[in-house]
């Protein structure tokens, strides 16, 4: 049997949708190239494509906004049959995403916990798809995050500022203390359903950002961020510095085969490619990354391994490097700045630090790996990462760190749990003289800056192979002796 007779094909792999178990989904396969797989809460479509492409996409019928998005080119039998199920797993659970999820909180939980139960009765008589949960304020922070909506009740409402800081994608609002002491359900409901229907028509913040940078290839550049409790891998062609093939694959769990997918997909339409830049989370060192969490070692090559695969320089950074680079190259006002990276849930943080204009790498690549100092800096940093208070600590800490050693004129930050730069500055002067704490924005526009700064690393390398086309190759000479 010849390797092309050994591929899954369109097919069989269509035998294996069907046999697939649809309770609960109306599948609907009478086209030939475009299948409907439909439930109450929303809607999936299988497209197959010429060359084996196959496109799996779930749209939510509560916003319209897609759940789930990939493209894949057919081959190995197990990977295909695996991206199905997981896409089928997606679409049952779509039903739980679909109900508006409201969390009460208040100082315990007791008195909105029967308040929530309260709210769920008059909610299902009312026919409305809400789910109403309570929690303590203590708790708030881990968890509020999986709800569209919190409600605080009036003893804490003097915490709505930066509730509402924190949870700025959320609809946060204040419960009326004679609503909450009177059990009015209807009041409540009330209020909730009208702040969602003016959310709906509220414009959507813009930001204006140069998309076009001048040069004279042809770059497909990914960037992958886990953000807003989903994996979302975006990809785009920068075609002589304009922007073209934009497109993301969404999906609540990662491997580093999705990237793969991504390439054979892209690479099997666009051929004229002069590179590969692929901004990607880890220490990333001549081709090698080092990430526990995505089963990836720096005992492996990847750079080699996919330049192999795919015939084309595949260029490699790490994703806050990239962010960096974009953020610099858009906003074009200082040569000496920080982008602080501080996860969710997560003390281990990263920056991009660039000083006179250029990427500081450091030794093996590890410069600013700031999440290894907090441990050293904060007591507990795993339990005070989960709660503002102790959130602003490890970034503060962290950005001190930065202030005492390289000095930058800016420090651009990410932490969903501190967008109060001003109370980092507080927290700053405890330990420094105003005057040397520098300009401190916070943002959550990642992806906004993560494939500029990918091409603009791109763009780096190549010119540096044309002066000294051996570099790399005597990098790798030099490490392997």
């Amino acid at each position: 049997m010849t390797a092309e007779e050994n591929i899954f094909s369109e097919e069989a792999f269509k035998d294996y949708i069907r046999s697939s178990d649809h309770t609960g989904i109306v599948l609907t396969d009478t086209d030939e190239k475009e299948w409907l797989l439909e439930t109450d809460y929303a809607a999936g479509t299988v497209v197959f494509h010429d060359l084996g492409i196959v496109e799996l996409i779930i749209t939510s019928k509560k916003d319209g906004e897609n759940a789930f998005y990939l493209h894949f080119q057919l081959g190995d039998e197990e990977h295909a049959k695996n991206l199905y199920d997981e896409m089928l797993a997606t679409l049952k659970g779509m039903e739980h995403r679909q109900k508006v999820r409201i969390l009460l909180t208040c100082t315990s939980g007791l008195t909105t916990g029967f308040f929530a139960g309260e709210l769920n009765k008059a909610a299902e008589n009312l026919q409305l798809d809400y789910e109403f949960s309570a929690v303590s304020f203590s708790s708030l922070y881990e968890i509020g995050y999986r709800y569209d909506v919190i409600l605080l009740a009036p003893q804490i409402q003097y915490e709505f500022r930066k509730v509402s800081e924190i949870y700025r994608r959320k609809t946060v609002l204040k419960i009326p203390a004679a609503s909450f002491a009177g059990y009015r359900t209807g009041e409540v409901i009330t209020l909730v359903m009208n702040a969602l229907e003016e959310s709906r028509h509220t414009d959507t913040e813009v930001e204006a950002i140069r998309s076009a940078f001048d040069n004279d290839r042809r770059i497909l550049c990914i960037g992958m961020i886990n953000h807003f409790n989903s994996f979302r891998i975006g990809y785009c062609i920068y075609d002589h510095g304009r922007r073209t093939l934009d497109k993301e694959v969404i999906k609540p769990t990662h491997q580093w085969s999705d990237i793969e997918d991504l390439l054979d997909y892209a690479l099997a339409r666009h051929k004229n490619i002069d590179a590969i830049a692929i901004a990607y989370p880890g220490i990333i060192y001549h081709g090698r990354i080092n990430h526990p969490d995505y089963d990836l070692s720096d005992s492996f090559n990847m750079g080699h391994y996919l330049e192999k695969k795919y015939g084309h320089l595949v260029i490699l950074i790490n994703d806050v490097n990239a962010i960096a680079l974009g953020y610099h190259a858009l906003y074009e006002d200082t040569d000496d700045m920080v982008f602080l990276f501080q996860p969710r849930g997560n003390y281990l943080a990263g920056a991009g630090i660039i000083t006179d204009g250029r990427l500081q790498r450091g030794w093996k690549s590890s410069a600013g790996e700031s999440g290894r100092l907090v441990p050293a800096m904060v007591e507990d940093p795993e339990i005070k990462i989960h709660d503002p208070e102790g959130a602003l600590e490890i970034i503060s800490k962290q950005v001190l760190a930065f202030i005492t050693t390289i000095a930058p004129e800016k420090i651009v930050l990410y932490s969903e749990l501190t967008p109060d730069t001003g109370e980092i500055r507080e927290y700053l002067k405890n330990y420094v003289e105003e005057k040397y704490i520098p300009e401190l924005i916070w943002t959550d526009r990642l992806k906004t800056f993560i494939l500029p700064g990918a091409m603009i690393h791109a763009l780096d390398v190549l010119k540096r192979l044309e002066i000294d086309p051996d570099y790399y190759k005597r990098l790798d000479e030099a490490e392997n002796r």
